[in-house]
């Protein structure tokens, strides 16, 4: 109930713009027609390698069409990754990791090149297939899940955050010598996927961190909202703007106002539409159960005493 509430706000909220202005202004396509507003509306729309599809109405919503394929499968993924060794953790995720890096070279063998003078160097069907096909970023949710096991039993090591974030930087310096298939998430991938455990295991250790304070935390919590509203609120600024141009020092003031005005906004999202509807529909189902005295080290003790009786 986090997502779909602020989907159906921000879907007719952007349907109704593009309806009052009759332009496109922003948008990579055409206005959609009902079968594409329906099909993004009903979150389906990531499956089809058309950018009259997968980039209709609010462009940004092909992430949350590959979401609820996610969270379609999570019961059925969650349940191996918990069964999962200690000892084997490793090898399952060097595994995946590797399928990752593996999927632009298939999506190169599978699909043709862009078409002299296409706007992008990918053809559609290549960059759907590498950047918005559900089952391909299927495997960066497993990752994910397997990544979590391991912090939870104790086995990511010992990593500061500095690390991952050096790594990180490299790849977005290399980023002009790198193949465009592989810019479009399997070159951050690892990177990142070494960055959030490390992260979040200074926050499972209880050590004090900029992001565990107050501030970002409320930001945080707003933060799917921001994802959902920016797109229509800057699509509507552009068109009041009638796309004008600005010079140096009023854009980058331009740029300030309308990031507060967003992050304003996205937190009346959150307040008004995400929180109620999780108080309502996702509340726990069960009470929390006393749980064993932990061992020295054992992360998951917290987890544990989390989990609903059956």
């Amino acid at each position: 109930m986090k997502i779909f509430p602020n989907h159906v706000v921000t879907w007719s909220l952007m349907l109704g713009l593009l309806m009052a202005t009759g332009t496109a202004a922003l948008l990579p396509v055409p206005d959609p027609g009902p079968g594409e507003a329906v099909r993004n509306l009903l979150l389906v729309h990531a499956w089809v390698p058309d950018m009259a599809d997968f980039s209709s109405v609010n462009p940004v919503t092909w992430s949350i069409s590959c979401e609820a394929f996610f969270y379609l499968l999570f019961p059925l993924l969650i349940r191996p990754v918990r069964a999962l060794p200690a000892r084997l953790l490793w090898p399952v995720i060097a595994l995946v990791a590797a399928l990752v890096v593996t999927m632009p070279l298939v999506a190169m063998a599978v699909t043709d090149e862009a078409a002299p003078g296409s706007w992008s160097p990918l053809s559609t069907e290549r960059w759907w297939l590498i950047y918005f096909f559900p089952p391909v970023r299927l495997l960066e949710f497993v990752l994910g899940l397997v990544l979590a096991r391991a912090v939870q039993l104790d086995r990511w090591p010992t990593l500061r955050p500095r690390w991952p974030l050096l790594a990180l930087a490299g790849v977005f310096a290399a980023r002009t010598e790198l193949p465009e298939e592989y810019l479009w998430g399997a070159a951050t991938c690892l990177p990142m996927a070494a960055l959030i455990p490390a992260i979040a295991t200074r926050d499972v250790e209880g050590r004090e961190s900029l992001l565990g304070r107050r501030g970002p935390v409320l930001l945080g919590e707003a933060s799917f909202a921001l994802y959902m509203v920016h797109f229509p609120l800057l699509y509507e600024i552009r068109v009041l703007l009638d796309r004008r141009t600005f010079d140096t020092v009023t854009a980058a003031l331009l740029s300030v106002v309308v990031s507060a005005f967003c992050v304003a906004v996205s937190l009346l999202l959150w307040r008004g539409v995400e929180v109620p509807m999780m108080r309502h529909f996702a509340r726990p189902r069960g009470r929390s159960v006393p749980a064993a005295e932990p061992a020295p080290g054992d992360r998951t003790a917290p987890l544990r005493q989390q989990d609903p009786a059956p």
